[in-house]
């Protein structure tokens, strides 16, 4: 863990989430305090949560058949169409962009290994 005048390799992980926690925290007791006019929507948004964490939990389970570059596209369409609508064009482009944009990232610059697919290949 170290000190501040000497950090170990866990010292800004831990200070990190316990900020995190801490500002989660604030956002909580603010969630649970103000008395919003989006009262009525509660339902709604708790349905889009378990929707989305079922399509997390089908991207982990299909990310190494279908590919990292396929399953994350999906995905990102998935949240643009289902979760937030926007338009066709946008929500293709932007799953594009960003499958192919984090592939780049991690696969190339940080030579992560990301699954390419069995189905697909």
């Amino acid at each position: 863990f170290g000190t501040v005048h000497s950090p170990g390799p866990g010292f800004f992980p831990w200070w990190t989430s316990m900020l995190i926690v801490l500002l989660a925290l604030v956002l909580v007791v603010q969630a649970l305090t103000s008395h919003s006019s989006t009262a009525g929507e509660g339902h709604g948004r708790i349905a889009k949560v378990a929707l989305l964490l079922v399509v997390l939990s089908a991207y982990t389970f299909l990310l190494d058949p279908l590919g990292y570059l396929f399953c994350t596209s999906l995905l990102v369409l998935f949240m643009l169409r289902v979760l937030d609508p926007q338009r066709w064009t946008i929500a293709l482009s932007m799953g594009l962009v960003i499958a192919v944009g984090s592939y780049v990232v991690f696969a190339v610059w940080l030579s992560v290994p990301l699954p390419w697919g069995t189905l697909l290949s």
